[in-house]
C-alpha cells in the first residue's frame, strides 16, 4: 500500500474533495523544478520532467508522454498509481477522466500557485460544463509530506556584461519600450529564466538550471525583485540598487499586485503566471501577452553568439577526450553507464569557465538507451562491454554558453539493424542541418520534413527533433521548437538557438539520437533562412550504412567533420589530434 497515497486521501476527505491534482512544475511554471515542488515524485516515484499525478478517492493515474513510457512502467510499478500514456488510443486525458468518471457536484482541488490561467481556463472549460467544481485549495502535499525540503535559498551572483553582451540597463530598456508601445505599465514576470536573463542574474536553485527563485515586475519607475534577501550580497544589492532595480521579499509579490489600481494597466502571460498571482492582480486592468524577455532572450545577441561558437568547441574538446577514453578503455577496464557519465562530466569540469552539467546526462547502454530520458542510477547501473550500441546525451554549463550534444557509437559487433537505423536518424539530422527555407517558416514544417527520412524506412520516434538552448540558462528554452505544440509555430529568427536532434528507439535492444545545436542565420537565397551547425564532435561512421547516403548528405558530413576537426585540433594534445584526424575522414 502506498501510504502516501492513503494519507492524501484521508486529507483530501477534509476538504470535500473528490479528486486532486498534482502538477511536475513550480509557482513559476519550470519544467525543471527545486525538490520543494517535486510532490509528483514524492508521491508517485515518477521522477521524469513531465507528467500530472491525478488522484481520486479510488484511483491515482499519472499522465505523461511517450518519452517515459518506458520509464514510467518501471518506476510506477506496485505504487498504486497507474500509468497513463498521453496521445495513445483508448487513453483519455487527465481532465477527460475527470469529467468521464466523476458526478455533478464533485469537487477537484488543485493548488492554485502551481497552475497557469491558462490551464484553469482549460480546466473550466472541460469541467463546469458536467458540473464538477474546481477548488482553488492550498498545498495538500506540504501537510502529508514529513520533512518536505524547503524553497532553496542559494545565493545569486552576477553574470557579467563580457559574456551576456548587454547590461540589465540595455535589456530594461528595450523591454519598456515594448511595454510603452502596447500602452501598458506594468509587466509581471514569472519566469526564472526570463528575470535571470533580464538583470543578468544567476543562481543555484535549480539543479543543472543557474536561475533563482524569485518574482519581478517591471513597473514605470524601476523594477521590483521580490526574491529572499539572503540571497542577495550586500554589494550586489547596491548594483541592482544603481540600475533601477528594488529588492522585496519573495513573497511580498501578492501584496503588490493587490495594491494595483483599476486604472494601473498590467501585461502577463497566460501561460506562464500562476492562477494565484491573477487572482492578486484582481483590480488592476490585466492585459494579455507574451512575456516580452521570453522572446528578446531567444534571439542571442552577436556577442553570446560567438561565445556560443568559442563553447561549443571548447565542450568538443570533452568529448572527443571522452570517446577516446572510452574506445581505448572499454573491454579492459571495467566501465559502467555510471563511471562512464562521471568520466564526461570530469573532462568537462576541467575546462575553463565551467558551472557544472546543463541537466542529468543520459548514459543509456543497449537497450536503456531506448529509455529516451533515461537517468541512470546505481540500482539501474549497466555494466558496458565491448558490444552493442552505447547513447550519451549530455551538456555543461559555463559562464560563456550552455552545451546540449548527443552521440551514438558502437563499442562492438555492429548488425545491419542497428546501422540502418542509425543511417536514417543521421538522414534525418542532415536534413534539418542542410535545411533552406523561407522567412516565416516554423518547428512544425522542418519536424515533418526531418521525420520523413525515418518514415521510408519504417521508422519513427516520439518525440520534437529540436528545442531551444539559452545562454548560461535553462537547456530547454523557447518559445522556438522544431516539434508539434505552441512551439511548433513559432516562425525561427535570426540568432535562434535550436537543437536538432533526431532519434530512434527499440526497446530492450537500442537508442539511437544524433544531436548538434545549430544557429539560425541568413540563407544564400533573399528571403531564405538556413542554420549553422556549431557543434564540433565527430559523428560515429562505423554505424553508417554509406549506401543509404545521398551524394549531398555524404558531402554535408564530409564538410562537417573538416570543420570539426579545424576547430578542435588546435586545442587538444598531439595523441587526441591523432585519434580525431582518423575520426573525421573523408568517407
Amino acid at each position: 500500500m502506498n501510504t502516501k497515497l492513503e494519507r492524501l486521501r484521508a486529507l483530501m476527505q477534509t476538504y470535500n474533495l473528490e479528486a486532486y491534482i498534482i502538477p511536475n512544475t513550480d509557482p513559476h511554471q519550470s519544467e525543471y523544478v527545486a525538490e520543494h515542488w517535486r510532490s509528483m515524485t514524492w508521491v508517485s516515484d515518477f521522477d521524469g520532467s513531465a507528467g500530472t499525478l491525478l488522484v481520486a478517492q479510488e484511483f491515482a493515474g499519472l499522465w505523461t508522454d511517450i518519452r517515459y513510457f518506458i520509464q514510467g512502467e518501471r518506476q510506477l510499478k506496485n505504487t498504486g498509481v497507474d500509468l497513463m500514456k498521453l496521445r495513445t488510443q483508448g487513453v483519455p486525458e487527465y481532465l477527460d477522466w475527470l469529467a468521464d468518471n466523476l458526478k455533478e457536484g464533485a469537487e477537484v482541488g488543485f493548488d492554485g500557485k502551481l497552475f497557469s490561467i491558462a490551464q484553469v481556463e482549460s480546466m473550466r472549460q472541460k469541467l463546469e460544463p458536467k458540473g464538477i467544481h474546481l477548488v482553488a485549495c492550498d498545498d495538500l502535499i506540504k501537510v502529508v509530506w514529513e520533512g518536505r525540503p524547503e524553497i532553496p535559498t542559494n545565493p545569486i551572483f552576477i553574470h557579467n556584461v563580457e559574456f551576456a553582451g548587454k547590461s540589465r540597463v540595455e535589456k530594461v530598456a528595450a523591454v519598456r519600450a515594448e511595454m510603452n508601445e502596447n500602452e501598458v505599465q506594468y509587466h509581471l514576470l514569472t519566469a526564472l529564466d526570463d528575470i535571470g536573463w533580464l538583470l543578468n542574474i544567476r543562481g543555484n536553485d535549480v539543479q543543472c538550471n543557474p536561475v533563482a527563485i524569485c518574482y519581478a515586475l517591471i513597473t514605470p519607475q524601476n523594477v521590483r525583485l521580490f526574491i529572499d534577501s539572503n540571497k542577495v550580497s550586500e554589494e550586489i544589492k547596491a548594483e541592482l540598487r544603481t540600475d533601477g532595480v528594488e529588492l522585496f521579499d519573495y513573497m511580498a509579490i501578492e501584496s503588490h499586485l493587490k495594491d494595483l489600481k483599476a486604472d494601473d494597466t498590467i501585461l502577463m502571460s497566460k501561460g506562464q503566471v500562476s492562477h494565484w498571482l491573477y487572482n492578486a492582480s484582481a483590480n488592476a486592468n490585466v492585459v494579455y501577452g507574451k512575456s516580452i524577455p521570453h522572446w528578446h532572450k531567444a534571439i542571442k545577441n552577436e556577442v553570446e553568439i560567438q561565445h556560443f561558437r568559442t563553447v561549443m568547441a571548447k565542450d568538443g574538446v570533452a568529448m572527443v577526450r571522452f570517446l577516446k577514453w572510452l574506445e581505448e578503455n572499454i573491454g579492459k577496464t571495467e566501465i559502467s553507464e555510471l563511471s562512464a557519465s562521471d568520466k564526461l562530466t570530469a573532462f568537462r569540469a576541467a575546462l575553463p569557465n565551467y558551472y557544472g552539467n546543463s541537466f542529468d546526462p543520459i548514459s543509456g547502454y543497449k537497450g536503456n538507451g531506448a529509455i529516451i530520458h533515461y537517468r541512470v542510477t546505481e540500482e539501474t547501473d549497466e555494466k558496458m562491454s565491448a558490444d552493442g550500441v552505447y547513447l550519451i546525451d549530455s551538456g555543461g554549463q559555463y559562464l560563456d554558453g550552455t552545451t546540449d550534444i548527443t552521440r551514438t557509437v558502437t563499442l562492438g559487433n555492429v548488425n545491419d539493424e542497428e546501422k540502418r537505423a542509425y543511417t536514417a536518424v543521421l538522414k534525418a539530422h542532415i536534413a534539418v542541418a542542410m535545411s533552406n527555407f523561407p522567412k516565416g517558416t516554423n518547428g512544425s514544417d522542418l519536424h515533418a520534413i526531418c521525420k520523413n527520412h525515418l518514415w521510408n524506412e519504417g521508422l519513427d520516434y516520439g518525440h520534437g527533433t529540436g528545442h531551444g538552448v539559452g545562454f548560461f540558462m535553462n537547456v530547454h528554452e523557447g518559445p522556438q521548437r522544431i516539434g508539434g505544440g505552441a512551439g511548433g509555430k513559432v516562425p525561427f529568427q535570426l540568432g535562434m538557438v535550436t537543437s536538432n536532434e533526431p532519434g530512434n528507439y527499440q526497446e530492450d535492444k537500442f537508442g539511437i539520437r544524433i544531436e548538434n545545436l545549430i544557429i539560425t542565420v541568413p540563407s544564400k537565397y533573399e528571403g531564405y533562412f538556413a542554420f549553422e551547425t556549431i557543434t564540433v564532435c565527430p559523428i560515429d561512421m562505423t554505424l553508417i550504412n554509406k549506401e543509404m547516403l545521398t551524394k549531398a548528405e555524404t558531402k554535408w558530413l564530409n564538410d562537417y567533420h573538416t570543420m570539426t576537426f579545424e576547430r578542435i585540433s588546435p586545442l587538444l594534445e598531439a595523441d587526441e589530434v591523432s585519434w580525431l584526424r582518423t575520426k573525421t575522414e573523408a568517407i
